[in-house]
């Protein structure tokens, strides 16, 4: 059984963390008064902003993990990586937020499991039978996973790994429940020892790494206990982006791309999205293995739609076929270039292990190109319409491919696998001619000019995407004849809002469980036209009609249980409901700004007024029965709970 997770956020690789783990010195190391802790672990996506955010919050930066070029700083600049210097004016609340970059597969399963050791990093896959060692196990180190310039007492409080409890799990791709099922579900492994992955050395400073991990043949298949952690709590931490990342490196002849003017403010497009300008018809050519060479200048090779203002005119919204050099159009005169004068390949990266980034792009994929293929004369039906997407296994889109396209194992064994953000990231780089020519896809945070580097390499730059707005109003390939004006939607935080304004997105309601805080379940009805379509199932956030709105939007889902203990576990702690409803309050208030200064800094932008509104009323309400308490609170649904762990 092989147990996927997403592994080492901005690692090359396992060996080369492990290999330089054992002493590690703190970068920018700054310890806080705290003394409490909350332990949130799961998305790489998320990674990131979380630790600057927890960082905001505790006015305080957790002192251990790789230095790296935009390691986090308070500072008055409005640049990537830098906190703001207002969050030190924050009233003192003795909270230290932990954050373990283990990807949103192992998030869910600690979260549901209730069992922090199952936040592991990597994949690790069982033996056969009896117990096997491996060494792939510990989160990514960037950013920051404890604290050593603040240890606590003990030194697990803040100072080891893995954490003595879990909080909080997150994920890019929503909870679900098996079929068959009728609660969520999970597979657990047993790991020895259960502590002491990563404990402090004899020197104030740096940490020590255990060598190697047991792990056992017998795993077990574990379900959420209502009954103990009262009801599911999944609500959306702030709106996403997933970026393209692109080495261009080769192309020669790129017209699309836009000049960069600086380097500092996010949010700025000639900043973002500048590498090249992307079709909805040229991704979908792309991640089918349709077209393999930024050479190709096929004619009626790759599928798109025609232009849609006006469902009742002929050829409107009809599907048409082109050249995928069709969007590279030189700036002066007429006609096209290949983006590459001569043969370069397109090597996709992507996530190898369970990932929600790698379910927000398939979530895309599934719900636009079908349409630009109906009749599947280039299998795309086949290959993306396949009931295994979206999933947050990548593999899944190979084994369509593989399945549909006509030497399809062949196109994908030149994709390239990468663990984590991180990862793909820095396998994709930006400035290493080998790899030139290079396809991924990650949040915007990892992308510049969010970040400046990853794992040691330069970080990629991101593509601008075309949406339906811009195909129904005719814009469907970019205007290259002005170079220094981007046409198409970067991932900007601007971007994720237009995209969440999609009027077709439910409203909230009082009555909203868990499952209905799932953005992707916001599906078309089968009346619904748009841009010369009937759609019928799709997601609405991929196909948003918004001008401005990013088409590769999505969420990373804050998992809680709606019941703690607070006197039992490894971790006993009479203040921890307290501890985190005073934090998610203050997350999802509306009287400071400085939540919303940090996740825009890194690229994210908060959750619409509606969301957040129920989210304060419906869980952190000190007055409403459904709020998150301590096992058995009176008036609450954790009356007769003993709450997680």
């Amino acid at each position: 059984m092989k147990l996927q997770s997403k592994a080492l956020l901005g690692t090359a690789s396992v060996l080369a963390l492990f290999a330089s783990a054992a002493s590690t010195t703190p970068a920018n190391a700054q310890a806080s008064a705290a003394t409490r802790p909350i332990y949130f672990g799961g998305s790489t996506l998320a990674s990131e902003a979380f630790r600057q955010i927890f960082d905001c919050y505790s006015h305080g930066i957790v002192g251990s993990g790789t230095a790296y070029s935009d390691g986090f700083q308070f500072g008055t600049a409005a640049t990537p990586g830098i906190i703001p210097t207002t969050c030190n004016t924050i009233a003192t609340t003795q909270v230290n937020g932990l954050y373990a970059g283990v990807g949103s597969g192992n998030g869910v399963r600690g979260f549901i499991a209730n069992n922090p050791q199952q936040w592991y990093g990597g994949t690790i896959t069982p033996p056969g039978s009896g117990t096997a060692t491996v060494t792939a196990y510990l989160p990514a180190l960037q950013p920051s996973l404890i604290d050593l310039a603040n240890k606590g007492t003990p030194t697990t409080v803040f100072g080891s790994y893995p954490y003595p409890r879990v909080d909080a799990g997150l994920s890019d791709s929503p909870l679900a429940i098996a079929s068959g099922a009728t609660t969520l579900t999970t597979v657990s492994i047993g790991l020895t020892p259960t502590q002491g992955w990563m404990v402090p050395s004899t020197s104030p400073t740096t940490y020590v790494t255990l060598a190697n991990l047991t792990v056992s043949s017998a795993t077990s298949t574990v379900s959420y206990n209502p009954t103990a952690f009262g009801p599911v709590i999944q609500i959306p931490a702030f709106e996403v982006n997933v970026a393209i990342a692109v080495n261009t490196g080769g192309l020669d002849q790129n017209h699309s791309a836009v000049a960069r003017t600086g380097t500092t403010l996010p949010g700025t497009q000639n900043d973002q999205g500048a590498a090249i300008q992307l079709t909805a018809g040229q991704l979908c050519a792309i991640y089918s293995g349709l077209v393999t060479d930024w050479n190709d200048t096929t004619a009626n090779k790759v599928p798109y739609l025609t232009r849609g203002h006006d469902p009742a005119q002929a050829g409107d919204g009809q599907p048409a076929l082109g050249a995928f050099s069709d969007a590279n159009g030189k700036p002066t005169g007429s006609g096209t270039d290949a983006y590459s004068s001569t043969s370069k390949a397109i090597t996709i990266v992507y996530r190898s292990d369970g990932s929600g980034t790698s379910f927000i792009l398939t979530n895309y994929l599934k719900s636009v190109c079908p349409l630009l293929d109906p009749n599947d004369n280039n299998k795309y039906v086949s290959i993306f319409g396949a009931a295994n997407l979206p999933s947050n296994n990548f593999s899944a889109l190979i084994s369509n491919v593989n399945a549909f396209r006509t030497n399809g194992s062949t196109i994908t064994s030149t994709w390239i696998g990468a663990n984590g953000s991180g990862g793909v990231a820095s396998a994709v780089s930006a400035n290493d001619a080998a790899k030139g020519g290079r396809v991924g896809y990650v949040s915007a945070d990892f992308t510049f000019p969010y970040t400046t580097t990853v794992a040691g390499v330069t970080a990629p730059l991101s593509a601008a995407l075309q949406n339906e707005q811009l195909r129904i109003a005719g814009t469907t390939v970019p205007d290259n004849t002005t170079p220094t004006t981007l046409e198409f939607i970067a991932p900007t935080p601007g971007g994720a809002l237009a995209a969440w304004s999609d009027t077709r997105l439910r409203a909230t309601a009082t009555t909203w469980t868990w499952a209905d805080f799932n953005i992707y379940n916001n599906t078309f009805t089968a009346t619904t036209t748009q841009g010369g379509l009937v759609l019928f199932g799709q997601s609405v956030l991929p196909l948003n009609n918004v001008a401005g709105g990013y088409p590769l939007s999505g969420t990373t889902f804050l998992d809680l249980y709606s019941c703690y203990s607070t006197t039992a576990g490894v971790a006993p702690d009479s203040n921890r409901v307290t501890s985190l409803v005073n934090f998610l309050s203050w997350y999802y208030g509306t009287s400071d700004t400085r939540p919303t200064t940090v996740m825009q800094r890194a690229g994210f932008n908060p959750v619409p007024a509606g969301y957040s509104s129920l989210i304060r009323s419906k869980y952190l309400n000190s007055l409403a029965s459904t709020r998150i308490a301590a096992g058995g609170t009176a008036g609450t649904g954790c009356a007769s709970a003993s709450g997680a762990l």
